[in-house]
């Protein structure tokens, strides 16, 4: 499972460089999040990170997914997603899904499509169509959803599990933080840590990731 650290462009260099050296794999792009989205200075950054042996996730989130207004949005994904190793869409963006799918495959880097729920964990069915939908779109699918209790990371690993291939699954908030790390037995393959300010609710500090890993991940 690789280790993600989300970053915007406040000292971005700086702050990537640190965060490759202390142990992530990948650096994931807010581009939603930056002061400057031009995707001139977006595609500098998946450079800068590449350049030092790391990869990189662009991803512009949608407001309605807990992100904010991009004007350049499909400008953004045209530039950078041939260049940045993944590229993060929701699936609730379907009017963009074909145009972007089409780039990256084009591209020969991947897509993630992305499901986010920040009230609740939903019926196990409806996490196991997430994820279909997400593959017969040939990308790796993403389910990050809300932990109320045990039980909810539980339904998620369950039903996450159930479905055969690459995928991403996120259990939110503090019920949800073990999901961070043991995900990876429900074949998650990436999980996000913080770095400074955590961008979502249950992130797990990068240095003790990565620590948590070497003991129990592999």
């Amino acid at each position: 499972m690789l280790i993600a650290v989300p970053l915007t462009d406040k000292g971005f260099e700086e702050r990537a460089e640190s965060a490759l050296k202390k142990g992530a794999d990948i650096i994931e792009i807010r581009a939603d999040q930056f002061d400057d989205p031009d995707p001139r200075n977006i595609e500098d950054c998946v450079r800068f990170v590449q350049e030092r042996g790391g990869k990189t996730i662009l991803t512009v989130r949608s407001p309605q997914e807990g992100g904010r207004e991009v004007p350049s949005r499909i400008e953004i994904f045209k530039r950078v997603s041939p260049l940045s190793d993944y590229t993060d869409l929701e699936l609730s963006s379907r009017d963009l899904i074909p145009a972007v799918r089409e780039i990256v495959l084009k591209a020969c880097r991947r897509l993630i499509l992305s499901y986010h729920n920040f009230e609740r964990t939903p019926p196990r069915w409806i996490i196991r169509e997430v994820l279909r939908e997400g593959m017969r779109n040939e990308a790796i699918p993403k389910v990050a959803v809300m932990a109320r209790t045990y039980k909810d990371v539980l339904d998620l690993l369950c039903s996450g599990g159930e479905v055969e291939g690459e995928k991403i699954l996120i259990a939110m908030g503090e019920a949800g933080k073990i999901s961070r790390l043991c995900s990876f037995i429900a074949g998650s393959v990436i999980t996000y840590c913080s770095f400074g300010e955590a961008l979502a609710p249950g992130q797990i500090p990068l240095e003790d990731m990565v620590k948590l890993k070497s003991l129990f991940g592999k």
